[in-house]
């Protein structure tokens, strides 16, 4: 018999979920404003992102906290925030990268390896070579709220074994994601595994990032964790934003021991209330970066309370911050 946090649980997910824009996301839009900016005082958003990241999760302790500075900001996390919002455009305007802001923001610097969804089941997802920073890049849909298919993936919530066989690192004793997530990321996977290698082999690229959006961010981080295990040899790179919870406290410490270095990074945005749910038995990893009205903090550790982190936001924001969610 389900628990009352579990049916909180499922209602609130559900409700936040059908409750969002149908529109993109609109990091980009403040990234791309910061952007202008730094371009204006002779910066560059380039491929310095690595040396970004580093920069931002240069700090210690587990409820350390640590300002980002604009220049980092833009540098590490908004070509990944351009491409999360072109995986909500059509596949046609993705393939002739005629998808307006976005789209201009990249201008000719992108190739469109793969595009692919089914309108429900499997959110839209892209794959193209970054020619900047020498990168595959994979990004992710998140729920359309107007298909019904597409929201059971967010509601069939309950916990459940990770594949090892997908995730041969995955040794650690129970560990459980949350099975929409799960079977969604399945139904894309091969596509993803084999459309990265090609990419990889004709590129000659040397590093993957993963992104995408609110259910987009979940499949990035399975996806992430899936090309770590199969391609060692290759930077894997994760920068997602409004994530919810995907697993619970074992699954949080797979993903921390899997990536370091500021190699993983998930943003959140102000009072929006999809990365606290499902609110019961779910834990975030490590990586959190918020944006808030005083600025971006850096947040170490999982499940940071300290004010500047998502987890410091008040309830009564929280219940009326959903179009924070959408940026």
């Amino acid at each position: 018999m389900l628990t009352f946090a579990l049916i909180f649980s499922f209602l609130s997910h559900f409700f936040l979920t059908v409750g969002a824009a149908p529109g993109p996301l609109d990091f980009g839009d403040l990234l791309y404003k910061a952007s202008n900016l730094l371009d204006k005082a002779g910066g560059v958003i380039s491929a310095g992102a690595n040396d970004a990241l580093d920069d931002i999760f240069g700090v210690s302790g587990s409820n350390a906290t640590t300002s980002v500075s604009p220049s980092d900001l833009t540098a590490a996390f908004s070509r990944p925030a351009f491409f999360s919002r072109i995986a909500y455009c059509s596949s046609a305007t993705v393939m002739t990268f005629s998808c307006g802001m976005p789209c201009d923001a990249l201008e000719d610097s992108v190739n469109i390896l793969a595009t692919g969804d089914d309108g429900g089941l499997i959110p839209r997802f892209i794959i193209a070579h970054d020619n900047l920073t020498n990168s595959i890049v994979v990004a992710h849909q998140g729920t359309d709220p107007s298909s019904i298919i597409s929201i059971a993936n967010d509601v069939n919530l309950l916990l459940t074994p990770i594949d090892t066989k997908v995730f041969p690192s995955a040794t650690q004793q129970n560990i459980e994601v949350h099975s929409g997530f799960l079977d969604t990321f399945l139904r894309t996977a091969p596509t993803v595994l084999s459309a990265v290698m090609y990419g990889i082999s004709t590129t000659g690229a040397n590093t993957v990032v993963l992104t995408g959006h609110s259910l987009g961010a979940t499949l990035a981080t399975l996806d992430a964790l899936m090309l770590n295990d199969a391609l060692t040899h290759i930077s894997i790179q994760t920068i997602t934003f409004g994530s919810p919870r995907i697993g619970n406290q074992a699954f949080a410490d797979f993903v921390d021991s899997s990536f370091s270095n500021g190699s993983y990074a998930r943003i959140t945005n102000e009072a929006d209330p999809v990365p606290h749910v499902p609110p019961t038995f779910y834990v975030h990893a490590q990586g959190e970066v918020h944006l808030g009205e005083e600025g971006a903090m850096a947040c170490e550790g999982q499940e940071n309370q300290s004010a500047g982190c998502a987890d410091g936001v008040g309830l009564l924001a929280l219940a009326t911050g959903i179009n924070d969610h959408t940026g």
